[in-house]
């Protein structure tokens, strides 16, 4: 398979460079094939102007999006935009290696999607989500390294939650171009954590490499379900679980095929909110917000859970907008 990483840190030595090239070295050696844009080696421009186009459609007021058609249509992008348009093209994966700078990408990184995810040739029409260059199966990677421990990022803690901030990535590049993505590799912290803490991560970051064409992807709603653009057709539903039996040893027992499914759940985009009470507390519950067509749906994917004959289930559609 054909692997893009696209690399964004300015020192060669930095953890975030070590991963990248481990990622590198690691996806060689299992056969793949793999392109690598170290985007500070390549000196590359992240400023997008008329210097990302060798044609011209309007030389009064440069419109990005026109401009970009323009040159799709007369082979006219710059030859390290079309470079780095190409090997996207090409790619079965692409992965995005970077340090997390005031909770986004380096801005060498966000100059590139600027500069190489371009109207006409990269998207638009029906080239967006599903339909993108991605054609919804490529994969997309988040390859990052942290300067706060994972707890900052947890939901709880003083940042905003990870998926909050990868959110741009994940949805707003990834899918929005077709493909796929993956659930993030993050470093957390590496400054902090000494030499052996960094090699775990090394030695993770292996076993993910391994796994990249193997394991589940995440599933984002499809441009399908929203006609028009407009609100999506499937509903959001407010659940409140509760226990109907006590905790016995075969409730224990099922808890781990429980919690697999609930991240399948996740995965597939039905569960978008989860939360608990204590379990010690009185009446101890679960929270969640659910994608589904309806309340039919939602309660036969709970009558399927493990701990189906343990819950009860609450179900309130939620409003939505028109």
């Amino acid at each position: 398979m054909k692997v893009l990483i696209v690399h964004a840190h300015h020192e060669p030595q930095s953890f975030s460079s070590s991963l990248a090239k481990r990622a590198e070295e690691k996806l060689l050696s299992l056969g793949h094939e793999v392109t690598f844009s170290d985007l500070y080696a390549l000196k590359f421009d992240p400023v997008s102007d008329r210097r990302n186009f060798t044609t011209t459609k309007d030389s009064g007021y440069l419109k990005q999006q026109a401009e970009e058609v323009h040159a799709t249509e007369n082979d006219g992008f710059a030859p390290d935009v079309e470079a780095e348009m190409q090997k996207l093209e090409t790619a079965d994966a692409v992965i995005f290696s970077f340090p997390l700078w005031w909770f986004g990408m380096p801005a060498i990184l966000k100059g590139w999607a600027d500069r190489v995810l371009a109207a006409g040739r990269i998207y638009g029409g029906p080239k967006l989500f599903e339909g993108g260059i991605g054609g919804g199966i490529k994969r997309g990677l988040v390859l990052m390294t942290t300067g706060g421990g994972e707890a900052t990022y947890g939901g709880w803690g003083v940042n905003p939650a990870l998926d909050r901030i990868l959110a741009p990535i994940q949805h707003g590049i990834f899918w929005f171009n077709g493909f796929r993505p993956l659930d993030p590799f993050v470093a957390w912290s590496p400054a902090h954590i000494g030499d052996a803490g960094r090699r775990e991560q090394l030695q993770e970051l292996d076993r993910r490499m391994e796994s990249l064409f193997d394991e589940a992807l995440l599933t984002l709603p499809p441009l399908a379900d929203f006609p028009g653009s407009s609100v999506d057709t499937k509903n959001r539903f407010q659940v409140v679980v509760r226990f109907v039996k006590p905790f016995d040893e075969e409730f224990h027992r099922l808890v781990p095929a429980e919690h697999q499914m609930i991240d399948v759940w996740r995965r597939d985009g039905r569960l978008l909110e989860f939360a608990r009470s204590e379990m010690d507390d009185p009446n101890p519950r679960v929270f969640m917000t659910l994608r589904a067509t309806d309340a039919a749906e939602v309660q036969d994917w709970f009558g399927q859970l493990p701990l189906a004959d343990y819950l009860e289930a609450e179900v309130t559609k939620l409003h939505k907008p028109v």
